[in-house]
């Protein structure tokens, strides 16, 4: 793989998007319809799975908003349109409601999105927001005239203490409803209320949605090919069993020998010294992401007689820890479609900027403090955090199940009963190929949440499976080299912003509605935060196996980069 970037950046056609379908409503019907919605049920014959009905709690029209500046905080520019708040009953009264909200603009361009969610979900998911890895100015996608609506999944968070997101789990239709249910009963119910406001289904139906919800995305494929025409699946939990056992794996011996936060510089240092240039460039940006594996070796900062010294060293355990980090975790027993092996996650910009302004290493693995027994909230790993959650209310059923103990081979039927219920392993997405569905799947190469390589073998799961042609006929992965999960990166070396921004819903939705594929190379930008968003730079996202290779030039520039096959 080698090319030049020829198109810099993308254009979000605005104008093109807002044309509404032949048989749209005008804007003073939708107002009407608005108005009329409060208090209507949607009967469980119009949702495609086992439910209670579904009702409308409120429904107003909301006022057109122009863009706001309040500080340094820009709020984006919404339409005119009615937002509808509703909720979907448990079967089982013990089981708490699927609370949803429908916004639908009164200009609309025939098309609804579905958000996905994150984490353990358990907040609603508005639909209003700007979607993952979007760039500052980019339109929200209602008011590029989407039909949007998003969900809790079936629990409210404000229920449980912050230390214990996973507590739902004890319920059997609430972790039904976590795993792939919620997210079917609120489609069938958006779409029946589309049907009722405009007077007809949306002629495209895409669900966007970035780790859990990237999971979400590829569950929807795989279980309901029929109801989806594009999914953009971002940084996926695709094999969530593996990866939160592993989870677990990385915490446990933190117990004893804590990775103080501390050492991370020390960490990024060395995978960017044996990795930096690999790309053609010294810039403290790891492109090259598989062929930099092989390469790091951190034995050389090893303590003096192996305990931990300090900063400056690693102790023995550190160094097993994060040889077992960059090691795959296996399974005595199947997963789900066969599986029994997490893969390992990568080496490079472990101090990254993740999430708010946490370092990436520290954020995910160890931490601002030792791990406790249970979760300190505030100080946890969030690898801990979700690992411990998972295994003591999902697999042993027990809040006080002491997690240090877990062997998986005890709880086996448990694992495989709930790998079943929430993996999104299949490959088999020829149902949703055969009606036209496309799939886009963006991996993150820093990501310390879930290893970008779990996507790499799912893709090639799917090729094993269908063949290359069908594959490539209906699915790009692309990876970001230095992105961490929330998406962001920075130089390991000057700290200077990497450009990782880029729109994956017009790609989409071109490739649908026009059958234009996406570009092998598609370019990401970073941009001031408050308008004219000026760009501050570019760089291309290669089609995996393919990483932006330095050729000669401004280095800020994606065209001074060609896409170069990584291998290990």
């Amino acid at each position: 793989m080698h090319m030049r970037i020829l198109n810099l950046f993308p254009v979000i056609a605005i104008g093109l998007t807002l044309v509404a379908c032949s048989h749209a409503p005008s804007r003073e019907q939708v107002g009407t319809a608005c108005a009329t919605l409060a208090g209507r049920t949607v009967s469980t014959s119009s949702i495609g799975l086992p439910s209670g009905p579904a009702t409308v709690l409120s429904a107003v029209l909301v006022a057109a908003a122009p863009e706001s500046i309040s500080g340094n905080t820009l709020t984006p520019a919404t339409p005119e349109y009615c937002k509808v708040l509703g909720s979907v009953a448990p079967r089982d009264p013990r089981a708490q409601p699927i609370n949803f909200q429908l916004n639908l603009p009164t200009r609309w361009n025939g098309k609804a999105l579905q958000y996905g969610g994150g984490g353990f979900n358990g907040v609603l998911v508005s639909g209003l927001a700007p979607l993952r890895d979007a760039a500052p100015g980019d339109p929200l996608p209602i008011t590029r005239g989407y039909a949007t609506f998003g969900t809790d999944s079936g629990h409210q968070a404000s229920t449980s203490p912050a230390s214990e997101p996973g507590a739902f789990a004890l319920n059997d239709e609430m972790l039904e409803n976590f795993a792939y249910a919620s997210y079917k009963k609120v489609r069938d119910v958006a779409v029946d209320l589309m049907q009722s406001v405009y007077g007809q289904a949306p002629r495209q139906l895409y669900y966007f949605g970035g780790s859990e919800g990237g999971r979400e995305g590829l569950t929807m494929a795989q279980r309901f090919p029929a109801d989806y025409d594009g999914i953009v699946s971002v940084v996926p939990v695709i094999n969530w069993t593996g990866l939160f056992h592993a989870f677990v794996r990385n915490e446990v011996p933190q117990f004893g020998d804590w990775l103080d936060a501390a050492k991370t510089p020390l960490i990024a240092k060395a995978t960017s010294d044996a990795c930096d240039a690999l790309d053609g460039l010294a810039d403290g940006v790891v492109n090259n992401y598989l062929a930099c594996q092989g390469r790091v070796n951190l034995q050389p900062l090893r303590c003096p007689g192996g305990a931990d010294a300090g900063a400056h060293c690693l102790s023995d355990a550190e160094l097993s820890l994060m040889r077992g980090i960059h090691s795959p975790y296996t399974f005595s027993f199947p997963l789900a479609n066969g599986i029994t092996t997490y893969p390992q996650w990568l080496y490079g910009h472990e101090d990254s900027l993740d999430g708010a302004a946490a370092m990436n290493l520290v954020r995910w693995v160890s931490g601002s403090a030792a791990p406790t027994a249970p979760p300190n909230a505030s100080t946890a790993a969030t690898q801990w955090l979700y690992g411990s959650n998972w295994i003591r209310y999902a697999i042993a059923r027990d809040a006080n199940f002491d997690v240090r103990s877990y062997r998986p081979e005890s709880f086996a039927g448990r694992v495989q009963q709930t790998s079943a219920l929430i993996d999104s392993t299949n490959p088999d997405l020829s149902a949703f190929f055969a009606r036209g569905g496309k799939l886009i799947i963006r991996e993150n190469a820093a990501d310390r949440a879930q290893s970008p390589l779990m996507g790499i073998e799912y893709h090639k799961a799917m090729v094993a499976r269908l063949g290359q042609a069908a594959v490539d006929r209906s699915t790009r992965l692309y990876v970001s080299p230095s992105s961490t999960h929330s998406g962001n990166a920075r130089s390991v070396t000057d700290k200077a912003v990497v450009p990782t921004m880029a729109d994956l819903l017009d790609p989409l939705d071109r490739w649908v509605t026009t059958q234009t594929p996406p570009a092998d190379a598609i370019v990401q930008t970073s941009k001031a935060g408050l308008p004219p968003f000026a760009v501050q730079g570019s760089r291309p996202m290669c089609r995996y196996p393919g990483y932006p290779h330095y050729m000669g030039g401004d280095k800020s520039l994606a065209a001074s980069y060609a896409c170069r096959a990584s291998q290990p």
